[in-house]
């Protein structure tokens, strides 16, 4: 139960938005060595992470820390210290939220790590931006270049500091458009977009963490990549940046297709071109379904028939009995599935377990239909996931993620997480079905 506990508030923590006014950057963006946090000391983090939920006021949080570094000192650049910088960020922010600006930067002055450091720039980088994105771009981009070429450097030199440039590129390149700076764009951009295969992770978790309402194609780095590069004069690659959002259903709207013919005009041959990747990329996950159909079974232990399918819409429901926001969408989808089944819509359930053994794998998956009560087509990706895995056919970095197929097939539509997934998804069905 603690670990749990704990696991709940850490990922708690890191959603949490830490935001300092521009008069307290100089005291964060210092150092260029990087970390990844360690929280394996339980004793200690269970009572930091108390203490930053529990505790409401900057005088109790600091007497606090004056009792844990007696019985925890701290070493400086270790896991430990990476611990107490986040009390202290936590204490400096408390500090700010009462409108004590000369106490939180005096607590900022006194973060000793490098993960702490990064963590306060990428934030208060992004509090200013909120705050006043083309006035404060260009402090914001001058406080953090240093930082961001320190990784930028090492990353092109031998891959390393990999997880601190892309924590830095979304505020950093948000800073870089409002100023209208594309070919820095494109500079910074371009070594991760290759090496992350054509994509770039942060995009997957900034689309759930922010509310549909709210997200604007601007914080999807792929798009701002795909732009720049049509800005300088780099047309083609920009339509196969743009194409590959657009026909994986990454995003999947009427802006980006405009973008796409904008560039395509820039070129000869741009929408030939374009139509290229079209058919490649259709004819790609069309071969995927068929090698699906062939390696996976049902719940029942048929072979999935794909001539069932034709003609509708699918919706490809990746999730697992572990999966807390997988099974809590389960009920929304049942109200989706009798709404549009008789209108041409089907719902495909494909299910990955982490059992040690195969029929501890079925057991799990077989229960969660039973208890979820699903009464759609169900397969077990760990059922010859040697020969076809379509977690990582279909790129599937999250859980639970949703793939909606139009009815030859074509994806138009990936919806990861749960919540703001879940209501844009809703909202395509309407659009596609009716209400």
């Amino acid at each position: 139960m603690a670990n749990r506990m704990f696991k709940i508030f850490k990922e708690h923590y890191n959603m949490k938005k830490y935001w300092l006014l521009s008069c307290l950057f100089s005291v964060v963006f210092e150092g260029t060595g990087w970390a990844q946090i360690d929280t394996s000391d339980r004793p200690l983090a269970h009572a930091i992470i108390g203490t930053k939920f529990f505790l409401t006021t900057p005088e109790r949080k600091i007497e606090k820390l004056d009792s844990l570094l007696q019985q925890f000192p701290d070493r400086g650049k270790d896991k430990i210290g990476e611990q107490y910088d986040g009390l202290r960020l936590d204490i400096a922010m408390s500090y700010f939220k009462a409108g004590d600006k000369a106490k939180a930067a005096n607590w900022l002055k006194r973060l000793r790590t490098p993960e702490g450091r990064l963590r306060a720039a990428v934030n208060a980088g992004g509090f200013l931006l909120e705050e006043n994105e083309k006035g404060n771009a260009p402090l914001v981009e001058a406080k953090i270049r240093p930082m961001v070429d320190s990784v930028s450097n090492a990353f092109r030199k031998d891959s390393s500091c990999k997880e601190a440039y892309s924590r830095l590129m979304p505020v950093y390149i948000r800073a870089l458009l409002a100023m209208g700076k594309q070919d820095k764009i494109v500079y910074y951009l371009q070594p991760l977009y290759i090496a992350n295969g054509g994509k770039f992770p942060s995009d997957v978790k900034t689309r759930i963490l922010t509310k549909t309402e709210a997200y604007k194609l601007t914080d999807n780095l792929s798009y701002n990549y795909g732009i720049a590069l049509a800005a300088t004069g780099r047309a083609k690659e920009a339509i196969a940046v743009l194409a590959r959002m657009y026909l994986t259903g990454e995003e999947v709207s009427d802006k980006i297709l405009a973008d796409i013919k904008e560039a395509s005009n820039k070129i000869p041959g741009g929408a030939a071109y374009f139509q290229h990747l079209t058919d490649s990329v259709r004819n790609y996950y069309k071969e995927k379904l068929t090698s699906f159909a062939k390696y996976k079974i049902d719940v029942n232990g048929k072979n999935v028939d794909l001539n069932a399918l034709k003609g509708r819409y699918v919706l490809l429901d990746f999730w697992g009995s572990w999966c807390r926001p997988c099974r809590a969408s389960h009920p929304h989808l049942k109200e989706l599935y009798a709404k549009y089944k008789d209108k041409g819509f089907e719902i495909v359930g494909i299910a990955s377990e982490h059992a040690k053994t195969k029929e501890e794998c079925i057991r799990l998956w077989k229960t969660a239909i039973t208890e979820d009560g699903l009464t759609w087509l169900q397969v077990l990706n760990n059922e010859n996931a040697l020969k076809f895995d379509a977690v990582k056919e279909y790129n599937v970095t999250a859980f639970p993620t949703k793939i909606l197929l139009d009815r030859d097939g074509n994806i138009i539509g990936r919806y990861v997480g749960n919540g703001n997934g879940g209501e844009a998804f809703s909202t395509r069905l309407e659009q596609l079905l009716g209400n």
